[in-house]
């Protein structure tokens, strides 16, 4: 077997988001079970804590960094909370709307000028077999579908963590765009070896563009146990939510609140700390639970910070967009591991089967406030009896990395 690895990889370590999160681990696992990973990404700027750079400084992987054409970090520049950083945001917004007119699939779009020359000279130094591609961005996966083309022989696996055309949120300024669009992903599906997958919903839409005889795996999401300090401790009543709160998780989350709004006056201990992008009038909604400090929001932190406050919070929340179904959040992985209790809210899906089947906290339908506002005081009626009440999870080892990248090697040549 072929143990030098071409992993093409838009978003790569220093690239500070959950993007960056999954093949920084996939690809350092590998590295320690004796590949040589060649990561093709871009020239990201450290920017937050979220980096990961560290998880992929090892001997075996070697970071190739090319052009890209786009103004990726401008993009994904974090600016402080003042007024001019509130500034900076707004003319970025109308900057990049005028950029996407351009660009208008993803940042990856031109990136094949630079990175299909640049790829066939390295596999054809190091007679690399095995070529992955990771998205989003998904044009990633259409260049290495061209490369495919190019070199028949090459093994070509095409790594998805989000569906593509079929994002019910996605929109174009014109059809053509959206046909074009749908013709890139139905070429990067059907001239590959493999097709990965991070949930069985995101597998089975992306199986109905599939034409030709690929190999399809799901490939989930998972977790890396050392990086988190397990310490016992008393616990708050505190819940924590690590993550976005956009995309359709607005109206899951707003039930929640209402549902807290509701039987705040019987928790006096209850506090609710949100780590990440929030929407800009929450505070204003519900004004009386910010003030009263039940309820605050603070921006993204490290994962060392994430983690630690994960670990000193009674329970974790997750909250499915109910136009996602499929979706599968890392969070859920990485607050089982530190056998928190999840409360998640959703709308059913695979996320509400995953909870069940690994017994990893209590899954509500966010149709039904009243449930919610019961589950929420079961949680308070364990607290009191034990602050340091923690879950067992059922099988959750297989989401271990170290375990998802011997998966990963299975469908190696």
């Amino acid at each position: 077997m072929d143990k030098h690895i071409l992993l093409i990889a838009f978003k790569y370590p220093p690239y500070a988001g959950v993007g960056g999160f999954r093949w920084s681990k996939l690809s350092r696992y590998l590295a320690e079970m004796g590949y040589k990973i060649h990561v093709v990404t871009v020239n990201w700027k450290a920017s937050g804590g979220d980096t990961f750079l560290e998880e992929v400084q090892h001997s075996n992987i070697t970071i190739h960094r090319i052009p890209s054409f786009y103004c990726h970090n401008f993009k994904y520049s974090r600016y402080k909370s003042s007024f001019t950083g509130r500034l900076k945001r707004v003319f970025r917004y109308g900057f990049l709307k005028v950029v996407d007119i351009i660009w208008y699939e993803d940042e990856a779009q031109f990136w094949g000028q630079h990175l299909l020359p640049f790829c066939k000279q390295l596999i054809k130094d190091n007679s690399i077999t095995n070529v992955i591609a990771t998205g989003h961005p998904f044009m990633a996966n259409y260049w290495a579908a061209r490369l495919k083309a190019d070199i028949p022989e090459i093994n070509l696996i095409q790594d998805f963590r989000d569906e593509w055309n079929d994002n019910p949120i996605r929109s174009f300024p014109l059809g053509q765009m959206a046909k074009k669009s749908l013709q890139h992903e139905i070429f990067a599906l059907n001239n590959c070896d493999v097709v990965f997958a991070v949930s069985d919903g995101l597998m089975d839409l992306l199986s109905k563009k599939i034409n030709t005889n690929i190999r399809k795996a799901v490939i989930p999401n998972g977790f890396d146990t050392h990086i988190y300090n397990k310490d016992a401790t008393k616990r708050d009543f505190t819940f924590v939510y690590a993550g976005s709160l956009y995309a359709g998780r607005e109206e899951p989350l707003e039930v929640f609140l209402k549902a807290v709004d509701a039987i705040e006056k019987t928790i006096p201990e209850l506090k609710i700390k949100f780590y990440g992008s929030s929407p800009p009038n929450l505070k204003h909604k519900y004004a009386k639970l910010f003030n009263d400090g039940i309820v605050s929001a603070h921006p993204p932190v490290s994962p060392d910070q994430i983690h630690r406050f994960m670990h000193e919070s009674f329970a974790c929340l997750l909250f499915n967009a109910r136009i996602y179904p499929f979706a599968r959040s890392t969070k859920i992985y990485e607050y089982a591991s530190l056998n928190r209790p999840t409360l998640c809210i959703n709308y059913g899906g695979e996320i509400d089967a995953l909870i069940k089947k690994h017994k990893l906290g209590i899954s509500v339908n966010g149709d039904n406030v009243g449930q919610i506002k019961e589950e929420i005081l079961k949680l308070y009626d364990i607290w009191q009896q034990d602050p340091g009440y923690e879950i067992s999870p059922e099988g959750l080892k297989i989401y271990h990395y170290k375990n998802i990248a011997k998966e990963v090697e299975k469908y190696f040549k």
